[in-house]
């Protein structure tokens, strides 16, 4: 049986996807002060000291959500006929940023590798390796398959979505189109 999707008004959607992206990365960043804090429980002098081997993943996945907060800000400033960039201009922009991240996301590659074998932390590593899963999952579903889709329910699919992914037959993200239109020309 197929899963109905839900369907709100353009308007409604984007103003959504802007401030809920917004919000998750301020949600993700607090849970993760917060699990640090609890996880560490060093109340001395090196109660606020980062672990930079998640918080490196943590800081990367948090630009690459506001990145999209900003673009379907945009969008939604287009729809509401305000002053905004054009597709073609995001393209242009969004193009150099996708690349951007993908060095942001493979300088931590070596940073991990590096942690695991001096035995870092191993708290750290788990969370570090989680959060860049995440950002990876984030940059897929920004820059080119659409992973997210929310039924009418309000729940959210995860698996359909990953067979997509796997099997090549993902409809390419918004963002992604947009891209395209600018590397056309």
């Amino acid at each position: 049986m197929a899963k109905q999707l839900k369907k709100r008004p353009i308007e409604k959607e984007l103003k959504f996807l802007a401030d809920y992206e917004l919000y998750g990365a301020l949600m993700i960043a607090g849970l993760y002060f917060a699990t640090k804090f609890i996880g560490d429980m060093d109340f001395g002098k090196n109660a606020f000291q980062l672990n930079w081997i998640s918080f490196y993943p943590l800081l990367v996945f948090c630009v690459i959500v506001i990145e999209g907060s900003f673009y379907w800000r945009n969008k939604l400033r287009m729809v509401r006929r305000k002053t905004a960039f054009s597709n073609y201009e995001i393209g242009r922009i969004y193009s150099k940023l996708r690349w951007i991240n993908v060095i942001l996301l493979t300088v931590y590659l070596p940073i991990v590798i590096i942690a695991v074998f001096k035995k870092e932390d191993l708290f750290g590593i788990i969370a570090g390796i989680l959060l860049y899963f995440m950002a990876v999952i984030e940059q897929i579903n920004y820059f080119h398959i659409r992973l997210s889709y929310e039924t009418a329910n309000g729940g959210l699919l995860i698996i359909e979505p990953l067979k997509k992914l796997f099997t090549g037959t993902g409809k390419r993200s918004q963002l992604r189109k947009d891209i395209d239109t600018y590397l056309k020309g």
